[in-house]
């Protein structure tokens, strides 16, 4: 695993091709995520012996895959559990978005090792659109050895789809800017990883600290198997 771990590091550094991403500090191999930040400190409540309240549900949105075709998100999570998450693939923040990346591919290998893979779909959604585009995606999904028929990469087709959808999950996101108002190349934004039932319903967020593939398949096989949301 920890091989995995670091081939996907160090071909992310290399996918950064915008002139300010060059600029990022490069990830370093012997970061503390890459030695097993995903082993949990707690064992995780057996599934279906708690209950995850529905939260709030999101719109489904036109968005781009990296294949470049148009695809309604409402329509790919149609009847599955999903786990969403905003990301950029040029962010250089250890614990921010190759976390949630590095998260996501363990969670596909544990997805098909418990037979949940037809029922479950993962979606990573980028919010700098400028630079993430299909082609881009494509790149980073081959980086994590996404399986297209389980992991989705998408891009937002305008701004102003961008912002619509983010504020319908509730994900934070600011350009970060120099003091001479340049853009950075860099975002600001809180990890935030979104588990949604077959009906679209937010049913539990993650931080960086229970981004667990244990904890979430749990959590997916409690929202699949528990009683119907009121």
């Amino acid at each position: 695993m920890l091989r995995r771990a670091e081939l996907a590091l160090a071909l992310l550094i290399g996918l950064a091709v915008a002139p300010a991403a060059a600029a990022h500090e490069a990830l370093s191999l012997e970061d503390e995520f890459v030695k097993g930040v995903f082993s949990p400190n707690f064992v995780p409540p057996a599934a279906g012996s708690y209950e995850l309240p529905a939260v709030k549900r999101v719109a489904g949105f036109v968005l781009k895959d990296s294949s470049g075709r148009a695809v309604n998100t409402g329509r790919v999570t149609a009847g599955k559990v999903a786990v969403v998450s905003f990301i950029y693939t040029s962010c250089p923040d250890r614990l921010g978005c190759p976390l949630a990346s590095r998260a996501l591919q363990d969670l596909q290998d544990r997805l098909k090792e418990e037979g949940l893979y037809r029922d479950v779909v993962l979606l990573s959604i980028s919010f700098d659109p400028g630079r993430d585009t299909p082609t881009q995606l494509a790149k980073y999904a081959r980086i994590y050895g996404a399986d297209s028929e389980l992991w989705r990469f998408m891009t937002a087709p305008s701004s102003h789809v961008l912002e619509e959808m983010l504020e319908s999950y509730g994900q934070d996101h600011a350009a970060v800017y120099d003091q001479r108002g340049r853009f950075t190349g860099r975002y600001s934004h809180v990890l935030k990883v979104f588990l949604l039932d077959r009906d679209g319903y937010i049913r539990n967020i993650y931080s960086a600290g229970f981004l667990v593939p244990d904890l979430v398949i749990n959590d997916i096989k409690t929202v699949m198997t528990g009683p119907a949301r009121p």
